[in-house]
């Protein structure tokens, strides 16, 4: 059975769900928000929350040990679009803990100008280390330092 469980949403690009498997998280790229959906009994999903970020979020990874939310992405998407390698997109990496909570923590993990990731679209994290993925370009290893 194939049935559409949200509307209304504009380029709608990564997704994921919570470690406890009762929310979806969504990247609205062109909004430039994670939206939290509540799964109901019927499977139908409700918004409860909407954070802005600072970039236009592609892919999600929910970190399966701490729940975070890994985001890469760019903070211009016409860049990403009308890709010129002389005049590439940045590259964004974010963590944002605690999306559930009042006041979740976001934080920029990555930030470049094209010079070293040039449009960046996934960001995860296993252990400590996180990888980052681009469109156009290559992958960034990082060892993150955190226990």
């Amino acid at each position: 059975e194939v049935k559409v469980v949200a509307t209304g949403y504009g380029f709608l690009n990564g997704i994921d769900i919570s470690v406890d498997e009762k929310y979806i998280f969504l990247a609205e790229t062109a909004g430039r928000r994670i939206l939290v959906m509540k799964i109901n009994p019927n499977h139908i999903l409700t918004q409860i929350k909407s954070l802005t970020v600072e970039m236009a979020p592609d892919n999600l990874e929910v970190d399966p040990k701490t729940g975070d939310i890994w985001t890469g992405g760019c903070w211009n998407a016409w860049k990403m679009l009308l890709y010129n390698p002389e005049n590439p997109p940045g590259s964004e990496a974010i963590r944002i803990e605690n999306i559930l909570s009042k006041d979740p923590k976001v934080t920029q993990v990555y930030v470049n100008n094209g010079t070293v990731l040039q449009g960046t679209s996934v960001a995860t994290v296993y252990k400590d280390r996180l990888l980052i993925g681009t469109i156009f370009h290559k992958a960034l290893y990082c060892e993150l330092g955190r226990s």
